[in-house]
C-alpha cells in the first residue's frame, strides 16, 4: 500500500471518529441556543446518531462489496461533511435531529470500508501493526472531538466545531480521489481465483452470509466484541463524570486524567499489534493469545483501581489509582486491532466489508448497552459510579472466556482459508 493512501485513510478515520463525539461536550450550550427543554435532548440525538451510523454501515458495506469501495467512501464522506455543516442552521430539536441523522448515514460508511481497504492493501503479517495504527487514530479522533468542542465552546459559538469538522471532511473527500483502490484479495496468497471469477463473486447475495457462519471464528469474534464492549464501553464515556462525582476532582483535572489514561491506547495499539504480528509468524493463535493477555491484565488492573476508596487530597492513593487504571487502559487498547486483523485473515475477500460492518455494529450496540447498564448501577448504588465500574470490570474479565473458544476455532478456520 502506498504510504500516501495509508495516511489518507488514517486522516479519514481521525476526523470521522471525531464527528461522533463532537456534540456532547457542548450539549448545554446547544440546548440553550436552540431553546431545548434540557441538554438531555442533545444526548438523545447523539444516541440516535450512533444507532443510525451503526445500521447504515451494513448498507454501505454491502454497497462496498458490490461496487467500488473508494467511490462509496467518497460519497459517504461527502454526506457526513455536508450535513454536519448544515447542522449549524438547526433552529430546534427536530431540525438538529434531521441534520444529524443524515450525517450519521454518511458516517456509517467510514470504518467498514476503511477496514476493508486496509486489509487488501497490506501483507497479512503486517496487519496487526497497521490496524493498531488505525485503532490509535480512532481513539485520537474520538478524543479530538471532545477537545475541539470542549476548548472552543468557551470562546466561540457551538457552530464553530461543526464548521471545522465539516471542512476537514471535505478535504479528506478530495484526498480520496487521489488514492489508488487496491484489488480485492490481492494480498491473499492462498487465493487461486482468476479475474473473471473475482468479478462475479464480488456481487454479494443473501446466500453469501452463509460464508460468515461457516467460519466459526468470525461468529465468536463478533460475540466477544459485543460482550466486551457491554463491559467496558461506558468506562471511558463516563470517566470524567466518575472522577468528579465519586472522587470530587475538578473538571480540568478529570479531563487531564482522561487524556493521559485513554491517550495511552494510541500507543498500545501499534506496540501490541507489532508484538502480536511477530508471534503470529510462528503461532497461528499468536494474536488471540495476546488478546487474552490484554483482557486479563486490563480487567484485573481496572478491578483493583476502581476498588480503591480515597479522596483527591490523598496523593499516594491517587498515584496508585492512576497507575492501575493507566495500565488497564493501555492493555485494553491492544485488543481491538488484534481482533480486526484476525477478522481480516479469515474473512472471504468478497464479503469482508460486511463482516467489518457487523463487527462495528457489535461494539456500537455493546457500548450503548454498557452506558445504559452503568446508568442503572449508578442509581442502584446511591448515585455512585465506582461500584458500577467494578462490576463492569468483572464482566470484562468474564468475557475472556470467549477467547478460549477462539483459541480452538482459529487454527481450523485459518487452515480452511488457506486451502480455499
Amino acid at each position: 500500500m502506498k504510504h500516501q493512501s495509508f495516511i489518507i485513510l488514517i486522516l479519514l478515520t481521525l476526523f470521522s471518529s471525531a464527528l461522533m463525539s463532537i456534540i456532547m461536550p457542548m450539549a448545554k450550550e446547544v440546548a440553550q441556543t436552540l431553546k431545548l427543554e434540557s441538554e438531555a435532548q442533545v444526548q438523545i440525538i447523539n444516541s440516535i446518531f450512533l444507532f443510525v451510523g451503526a445500521f447504515s454501515s451494513i448498507a454501505w458495506a454491502i454497497l462496498g462489496d458490490k461496487f467500488s469501495r473508494k467511490i462509496m467512501l467518497i460519497i459517504g464522506t461527502f454526506i457526513w461533511s455536508f450535513f454536519s455543516f448544515l447542522t449549524i442552521f438547526a433552529t430546534d430539536f427536530y431540525s438538529l435531529l434531521f441534520f444529524q441523522i443524515f450525517a450519521a448515514i454518511g458516517f456509517g460508511s467510514a470504518l467498514p470500508l476503511i477496514f476493508s481497504l486496509l486489509v487488501d492493501s497490506i501483507e497479512a503479517e503486517k496487519r496487526g501493526k497497521s490496524f493498531g495504527t488505525l485503532s490509535a487514530a480512532y481513539v485520537l479522533g474520538n478524543g479530538l472531538g471532545h477537545m475541539l468542542s470542549g476548548f472552543l465552546i468557551d470562546y466561540f459559538p457551538w457552530i464553530v466545531p461543526f464548521i471545522i469538522i465539516s471542512i476537514c471532511g471535505i478535504f479528506c473527500m478530495i484526498f480520496l480521489f487521489f488514492m489508488k483502490e487496491p484489488t480485492r484479495g490481492e494480498m491473499e496468497t492462498s487465493s487461486e481465483m482468476d479475474d473473471e471469477s473475482l468479478g462475479l463473486s464480488f456481487k454479494i447475495k443473501i446466500k453469501d452470509f452463509k460464508k460468515i457462519w461457516q467460519k466459526k471464528t468470525i461468529f465468536w469474534i463478533l460475540i466477544f466484541n459485543f460482550v466486551m464492549f457491554v463491559a467496558i464501553g461506558a468506562i471511558s464515556s463516563n470517566f470524567i463524570s466518575m472522577l468528579k462525582n465519586d472522587y470530587h476532582f475538578s473538571s480540568s483535572i478529570a479531563t487531564l486524567f482522561l487524556i493521559i489514561v485513554f491517550g495511552s491506547q494510541m500507543i498500545s495499539g501499534p506496540i501490541i499489534g507489532d508484538l502480536a504480528d511477530k508471534k503470529n509468524k510462528t503461532d497461528k493463535n499468536g494474536r488471540i493469545k495476546y488478546v487474552l493477555i490484554c483482557i486479563v491484565i486490563g480487567s484485573i488492573c481496572y478491578i483493583i483501581g476502581f476498588c480503591l476508596i480515597f479522596s483527591s487530597n490523598n496523593v499516594i492513593m491517587l498515584i496508585i489509582f492512576f497507575i492501575f487504571v493507566l495500565i488497564g487502559a493501555f492493555f485494553f487498547g491492544g485488543i481491538d486491532p488484534l481482533t480486526q486483523a484476525t477478522l481480516g485473515d479469515i474473512s472471504p475477500p468478497q464479503i469482508r466489508s460486511t463482516i467489518y460492518s457487523l463487527n462495528f455494529l457489535a461494539y456500537t450496540f455493546g457500548r450503548s448497552l454498557s452506558i445504559l447498564l452503568l446508568a442503572f448501577l449508578f442509581i442502584g448504588y446511591g448515585n455512585l459510579y465506582r461500584p458500577g465500574y467494578v462490576i463492569l470490570s468483572i464482566m470484562a474479565l468474564i468475557s475472556s472466556l470467549f477467547v478460549f473458544i477462539l483459541l480452538n476455532t482459529l487454527p481450523k478456520d485459518l487452515d480452511a482459508t488457506e486451502s480455499d
